[in-house]
């Protein structure tokens, strides 16, 4: 009996949590929740980081005035259409960076392979005429171009050719590679998409106007600008037109696609976005002195838009750094720098960093334009800047090549050595 009742309170343990009124609360601890930081990029592989041009560049910021860490001297050469000798960088061209190494498109017609560290040369490749283009680095190779009416494709490691492509006249702007394709424009009217394994011709779009700007890829489409005043979206896959608008002037914007736009500019003065879905204009914003449909070095745009947080950035030949409203085209601010902005302007952790044509380079808070800092580096700086890891990358024209971080050890004073005008506001016109 007794081994019964020793057996039956064994079974009413095991069955209490299921018997009512007897029933264990079991409290479930909530999950942890493990917050993981997205993995810091290990390159600027694209002219503006990308296909898609999206990918400005890397802190992290110091908070003195910017100095120089190295410079390297290019050498100068005439080409067909230059019979002045050139060097340094030149527009648009825009300094690649992977790993412990920076690559550099030479006014003097070489690529350039250069140490992080100190500037050293590892490499350079000589090619026929002046290389203004962005060198496009994938996996391992890279991608160039300039006046030479030649695409090269160089090893990445050494700078030997593996091969290269001849269009009909220059390539000015840097190549979008999605996949084993690559697209581009060239000055020959043509947009063009080669393969990246052979630099065979996968399709050739003849007559759409010559692109001196780069071309912008998403989502299964290709948008570039033209000297000949349109503004196009290519099919990626067949290069077929799903639309065309008229921009109205020469436009050598590289297009900035985001918030449902196409952003461009061009030579008259004139910033406009663009429908994505159908090209239909949607605002238009004048700078000062701009006029629709007359372009001139004194009034023109060269520099491409920068979309950040809502905003475009893009400078102007009247010498002012604009930022406009993205949805409105509604000026927010704009700074006067030391001569015209043809280069253009990433934003990285809320800095805008750019070069003006009288030798400057200035660092400026998105928010509202103030200067954190500026320093003269050469007489004409038309390219874009390349920013990471919290240095500047960027060359001058018929100059230096050089690298720049912020100097925390400056006294503070020293941020301005020659302040900028104030910032002033004006209406936009539509």
């Amino acid at each position: 009996m007794r081994r019964k009742i020793f057996i039956c309170s064994i079974a009413l343990l095991f069955l209490a949590p299921s018997l009512p009124g007897c029933a264990r609360k079991v409290v479930k601890e909530p999950p942890v929740e493990v917050k993981t930081e997205p993995p810091k990029p290990t390159s600027l592989p694209f002219w503006l980081g990308n296909p898609e041009r999206t990918f400005y560049g890397t802190g992290p910021w110091k908070s003195g005035p910017l100095k120089i860490v190295w410079e390297v001297k290019t050498g100068s050469i005439s080409g067909q259409f230059h019979k002045d000798p050139w060097g340094g960088t030149s527009w648009p061209g825009q300094p690649s960076v992977e790993g412990d190494r920076v690559y550099f498109p030479s006014a003097d017609g070489n690529t350039y392979c250069l140490n992080r560290a100190d500037g050293s040369v590892i490499w350079k490749f000589k090619a026929k005429d002046s290389q203004k283009s962005t060198p496009t680095i994938v996996g391992d190779r890279i991608i160039n171009s300039g006046l030479d009416h030649h695409v090269y494709c160089l090893n990445k490691a050494d700078g030997t050719l593996i091969w290269d492509y001849q269009t009909g006249f220059e390539v000015d702007g840097s190549a979008a590679v999605v996949g084993d394709r690559i697209y581009f424009g060239g000055e020959d009217k043509s947009f063009y998409c080669l393969s990246l394994a052979d630099g065979k011709l996968i399709y050739k779009i003849p007559d759409v106007g010559s692109d001196e700007g780069s071309v912008t890829y998403k989502d299964g489409r290709v948008y570039l600008g033209t000297e000949q005043f349109y503004l196009f979206c290519f099919n990626a896959d067949d290069g077929k037109i799903i639309w065309k608008s008229l921009i109205g002037a020469d436009s050598d914007s590289t297009p900035a696609v985001a918030n449902g736009m196409v952003y461009t500019a061009a030579e008259d003065g004139v910033v406009r976005a663009y429908n994505q879905s159908d090209g239909k204009l949607v605002w238009q914003y004048t700078t000062e002195g701009g006029h629709y449909g007359r372009g001139s070095e004194s009034i023109g745009i060269w520099a491409s838009p920068i979309f950040y947080d809502g905003k475009i950035y893009i400078g102007a030949s009247d010498g002012y750094m604009h930022c406009l409203s993205a949805d409105k085209g509604e000026l927010i601010w704009r700074y006067k720098a030391h001569g015209p902005i043809w280069g253009t302007s990433p934003i990285v952790d809320g800095r805008v960093v750019f070069g003006d044509k009288a030798g400057w380079i200035h660092m400026l808070s998105a928010e509202d334009g103030k200067q954190f800092s500026e320093i003269k580096i050469g007489d004409n700086i038309n390219s874009t800047p390349a920013v990471f890891d919290g240095r500047i990358y960027i060359g001058a024209f018929n100059g230096k090549l050089y690298c720049l971080e912020e100097d925390e050890t400056a006294p503070k004073e020293a941020a301005s050595p020659s302040p900028s005008p104030p910032i002033k506001r004006h209406r936009s016109r539509k």
